[in-house]
């Protein structure tokens, strides 16, 4: 109990944060091979979870980067918090998240290949882009908001993000099907705005428009956060948990 109260750590996150790092590091190839002692093999349920969807489709797997980004909204409220209590001016604040962001998408260069210098191929779309993107909107969202506000932010963005893919094909592949991996309006505003190659020529799942719902996947997790610092003040001060 000592060592909780003097290190502030929030075991739970630390245990999802846990839970994820291990897939991110290689924990499905290790399930993977352990399955393929086993008759079905590499073709049973649980190996085949330990991949990405082709397209359509919905595997463990493609939960781990989304989790990650859940995870880092759900630390914002704690270190904003801190922020405030260290005195940062509302600029250092906006500094600070701009640094981060900037940092993310860079590594995610230098992990695409940036000192390869060969910036025609490179991919300057990537998993670590996308967590520093949404998750300095989110922040930027969370800073200047009301929970109500954000809520109705939430909805806004991804009903938003529906109606344009159902209604607005691809101008280039008209015929493709909107639903589909070329004729989305997800994947042309990528072929038409991002240098470089995209993940998948014609869509890349860390594409621009794409944020916006990776966007509500952050503010989720801040609200999540928000949840567990009311709870916890909540105790501090002595109310009984309801």
């Amino acid at each position: 109990m000592t060592s909780q109260t003097t290190s502030k750590r929030l075991l739970s996150l630390d245990a999802l944060r846990g839970f994820d790092m291990f897939f991110i590091m290689g924990g499905s190839i290790l399930i993977t091979a352990i399955c393929g002692l086993f008759p079905e093999g590499k073709d049973s349920w649980l190996a085949l979870q330990m991949d990405h969807a082709k397209w359509d489709g919905f595997y463990h797997h493609d939960t781990i980067f989304p989790l990650f980004l859940f995870i880092a909204g759900i630390s914002f409220p704690f270190s904003y918090a801190k922020s405030q209590s260290l005195g940062l001016s509302r600029g250092e604040q906006y500094g600070k998240i701009l640094r981060r962001v900037l940092i993310l998408i860079l590594l995610g260069w230098v992990y695409n290949g940036l000192f390869e210098w060969n910036f025609d191929k490179m991919r300057y779309l990537s998993v670590l882009g996308r967590i520093g993107l949404a998750w300095g909107i989110a922040a930027l969202i969370r800073m200047n908001t009301g929970p109500v506000a954000r809520a109705f932010i939430c909805v806004f963005l991804l009903v938003g993000y529906w109606l344009l893919i159902r209604f607005v094909p691809a101008p280039d592949m008209p015929d493709a099907g909107v639903y589909s991996m070329k004729g989305n309006i997800v994947g042309w505003v990528d072929r038409q705005i991002v240098p470089g190659r995209l993940h998948n020529r014609v869509f890349d799942p860390e594409g621009l428009l794409s944020t916006l719902p990776a966007v509500v996947t952050a503010l989720l997790g801040m609200f999540t956060g928000d949840f567990i610092r009311m709870d916890e003040q909540k105790r501090l001060c002595g109310i009984p948990h309801q």
